[in-house]
C-alpha cells in the first residue's frame, strides 16, 4: 500500500510539473505572435523571421541539444533545461513590455530606429533560446524519465503517457483562450508581464517537483547508457501527432492492417541501409571516433549542425524505395501553407481587425476540431480501410480549404496586388483618421504617427501631399478598428478551423502507414528523412512571407498553399494507387450506370389500368 501511494504521488509530481511547462510554453507561443505584429503593425516580416529562424535553430541545433542531453546526468539536464527554458521567456516577457512602453523612444534614439530593430533581434534570440531549451527539457522528462520511473511496467507507461498528452490537448485548448483575454482586455504590455510572472512562479514549483520524483525513484539516479548501436527515431515537433500519439495509432494496428504493405517490402533487405546507418551516425557524430581518427571536436559539432540535411542526403534513397513515401512527400507539402493556426496566421488575423479574445476562442474551436479528427480516425479506418481513410482526410482538407481561397476576393479582402489603397499624388488625407501612416517619397518608406513632428513637420490636421504617396495604415483613435466587412476574414478563419479535421486524419493515416511499412533497423533513416522534409518545408512557408509581408499580397500566400495542398494530395493519390491498383472504382460506377440503362420502362398508365382491374 505505501508502495502504491508512493507511485500516485510521483505520478501527481510528473503530472503538475508537466502542467505548468506546458501551459507556460501555450502561453508564449501564442503571446509572443501577438506581441511581434503590434510592434510592426503593417507587415508580417517581423513574424516570419522569427518562425524562420526558429525553425532552423531546431533544424541545425536539435541534435546538438538532444546529443548534450543524453551525455548529461539526468537531474542536471532537467534542471539546467527547465531554468533556461522558463527564465528565457520570462526575460523576453521582460525586454516585450519595456519595448511597448518606450516604443517611440527607441525609434528616435539610433537612425533608421536601428535601436529598435536590436531589440526585436534580441526578443527573437531570447525566444529561440527558450525554445531550444523546451526541447532538450522535452527529450530529458518526457521521453526519458517517465520511461525510467515505469520501467517496465508497459500498462503504467500507457497510462502516464496517456494521461501526458491529455494535458497537452488541455492546454492547447484553454491556454490560448486564457491568454488572449489578458491581453484583449489588458495593455498589451501587462500581457507580456503576466506571462512573465507565470514562468518565474512556475519555474520554483516544477523544480522542486523535479527534484522529489529524482528522489523518491531510485533508478533516476542509475548512470545512463551510453550504447549508440541503434538509430535514434527523431520525431516531428511540428506535427499534430507526437510520440503519444504514434503509441496510440501503434495499437489500433489490426493483424490485417499492414499484411500488404509487408507483402510488398521485403524483410531480406540488401545491406545499403546498415551502410547508410553507419555513415550517417560517423558523420553526424553519433558514434564515439577511434583512437586513429583525426577528426575533432569541431568536425563532430559541424556533424551535429548539418545533421538533419545529412540524414536527407543519405537516407534519401533508402527514403525513396518505399512506396509509403509518396504519402511521406503528400504529408510534408501539409506543411508549405500559411492556412494553419501559427504566428502567420495570428498576424494576418489581427491586422483585419480580429480581436486577441476572439483569436484565442478560434484557436481553441481549432484543437477541438482537430481532436474530433483523431476521435473519428480509427472508426473511418474500419470502415473504409486505411489507404482510403488518407484519400477521405485530404479531401476533407481540400473541399473546406476552398473557403479560404474564396476568402481572398470576398468582401472585407486587402487583397490587392496594385496596392489600390495607395491614394494617387495630391489628393487630401484626413490624418485625424489614421493612427499612423505610410509615406512614400522617393522609393522609401517612412512611417509615422500623426501626433508626431516627423520630417520636420507636425502632421495634426489634414495633409496635401503633392509629391508623395500616402497610406492609411490604421483608422480610429489609435486602434484599429478592422475592415469594412468581416466576411473575408470569417471565411479564412472559418475554412482553417474546419480543416483541421482532415489534416489530423490524413497525418494519423501516414504515421500509421509508415510504422506498417518501414522494416525496424531503418525506421531511424526514414523518419530522419520525413522529419527533415517537413522541417524544411515549414522553414520554406515562413520565407514566403518573407518576401511578400504584406497583408494586401497574403491572397497570393493563401492560393500558393492552396496549391501545394493539392499537390500533397497528388503524391497521397499516386501511392493509394499503386498499394490498391486502382484509385476510384471508377469500373463500378459504369456497371451501374450501364444497368439501369438496362432497365425495363414500366408504362404508369398501364399498371395503373391492371390494378383498377384486379381490384374489380
Amino acid at each position: 500500500m505505501a508502495k502504491e501511494k508512493l507511485e500516485a504521488k510521483t505520478r501527481w509530481f510528473v503530472y503538475i510539473s508537466h502542467f505548468l511547462s506546458a501551459w507556460g510554453d501555450r502561453m508564449w507561443s501564442f503571446g509572443v505572435g501577438i506581441f511581434l505584429v503590434q510592434l510592426e503593425p503593417i507587415s508580417l516580416r517581423l513574424v516570419a523571421v522569427y518562425g524562420f529562424a526558429n525553425g532552423g535553430a531546431i533544424l541545425l541545433l536539435g541534435a546538438i541539444v538532444g546529443d548534450w542531453v543524453d551525455k548529461t546526468a539526468r537531474l542536471s539536464a532537467a534542471k539546467w533545461t527547465l531554468v533556461i527554458q522558463n527564465l528565457s521567456v520570462c526575460l523576453c516577457s521582460i525586454l516585450v513590455y519595456f519595448v511597448f512602453q518606450y516604443h517611440d523612444e527607441i525609434k528616435e534614439v539610433w537612425p533608421q530606429q536601428g535601436l529598435a530593430d536590436l531589440s526585436y533581434a534580441v526578443i527573437i534570440i531570447i525566444s529561440i533560446i527558450g525554445n531550444l531549451a523546451s526541447e532538450g527539457r522535452k527529450i530529458a522528462v518526457e521521453r526519458d524519465w517517465i520511461v525510467v520511473i515505469c520501467g517496465r511496467d508497459k500498462d503504467l507507461l500507457a497510462s502516464m503517457t496517456s494521461f501526458l498528452r491529455s494535458i497537452d490537448l488541455t492546454t492547447l485548448i484553454l491556454a490560448p483562450v486564457v491568454t488572449g483575454q489578458i491581453i484583449a482586455f489588458t495593455v498589451i504590455g501587462y500581457g507580456a508581464l503576466f506571462i512573465a510572472a507565470w514562468n518565474l512562479v512556475s519555474v520554483v514549483i516544477e523544480y522542486i517537483f523535479i527534484v522529489k520524483v529524482y528522489e523518491e525513484v531510485p533508478a533516476l539516479k542509475a548512470v545512463k547508457n551510453k550504447d549508440r548501436g541503434s538509430v535514434e527515431e527523431p520525431t516531428d515537433k511540428n506535427s499534430p501527432l507526437m510520440n503519444e500519439e504514434q503509441i496510440t495509432v501503434n495499437e489500433d494496428l489490426g493483424p490485417a492492417g499492414s499484411s500488404h504493405q509487408q507483402n510488398k517490402q521485403p524483410l531480406d533487405l540488401d545491406e545499403t541501409s546498415l551502410k547508410t546507418e553507419r555513415a550517417i551516425k560517423s558523420m553526424t557524430g553519433d558514434e564515439e571516433p577511434d583512437d586513429s581518427s583525426s577528426r575533432g571536436n569541431c568536425g563532430r559539432c559541424l556533424g551535429k549542425v548539418f545533421k538533419s540535411f545529412i540524414i536527407l542526403y543519405r537516407g534519401w534513397s533508402t527514403y525513396m524505395k518505399y512506396d509509403v513515401a509518396f504519402a511521406g512527400l503528400g504529408l510534408s507539402m501539409l506543411y508549405m501553407t500559411v492556412l494553419g493556426f501559427d504566428n502567420i496566421t495570428t498576424g494576418y488575423a489581427i491586422s483585419q481587425g480580429i480581436s486577441e479574445s476572439i483569436l484565442g476562442f478560434l484557436m481553441a474551436a481549432g484543437a477541438l476540431v482537430g481532436i474530433l479528427g483523431t476521435v473519428v480516425y480509427p472508426y473511418i479506418r474500419r470502415r473504409i480501410g486505411l489507404e482510403r481513410t488518407g484519400l477521405f482526410g485530404f479531401l476533407a482538407e481540400i473541399l473546406v480549404l476552398t473557403l479560404c481561397v474564396a476568402a481572398v476576393w470576398a468582401p472585407g479582402s486587402p487583397f490587392d496586388l496594385l496596392y489600390k489603397s495607395r491614394l494617387p499624388k495630391g489628393e487630401m488625407v484626413d490624418l485625424n483618421k489614421c493612427n499612423n501612416v505610410s509615406l512614400i517619397d522617393n522609393n522609401q518608406t517612412i512611417i509615422f504617427a500623426t501626433n508626431e513632428t516627423t520630417l520636420g513637420y507636425n502632421y495634426t490636421s489634414d495633409l496635401i501631399l503633392a509629391n508623395q504617396s500616402v497610406l492609411c495604415n490604421a483608422t480610429g483613435g489609435g486602434e484599429n478598428e478592422g475592415p469594412d466587412s468581416y466576411i473575408s476574414i470569417s471565411l479564412l478563419m472559418g475554412g482553417i478551423i474546419a480543416a483541421r479535421f482532415g489534416l489530423w486524419i490524413a497525418d494519423l493515416t501516414i504515421t500509421q502507414l509508415f510504422l506498417e511499412a518501414v522494416v525496424e533497423r531503418e525506421r531511424g533513416i526514414v523518419n530522419g528523412v520525413q522529419s527533415s522534409l517537413n522541417q524544411c518545408a515549414d522553414m520554406l512557408k515562413f520565407l514566403m512571407v518573407i518576401v511578400a509581408p504584406e497583408p494586401e499580397v497574403f491572397g497570393i500566400l493563401v492560393l500558393i498553399s492552396f496549391s501545394f495542398i493539392c499537390i500533397g494530395w497528388v503524391f497521397y493519390a499516386k501511392y493509394s494507387r499503386s498499394a490498391r491498383g486502382h484509385l476510384f472504382h471508377f469500373e463500378k460506377v459504369a456497371v451501374c450506370l450501364d444497368s439501369k440503362k438496362d432497365l425495363p420502362v414500366t408504362d404508369m398508365t398501364q399498371r395503373d389500368d391492371d390494378d383498377s382491374r384486379s381490384r374489380s
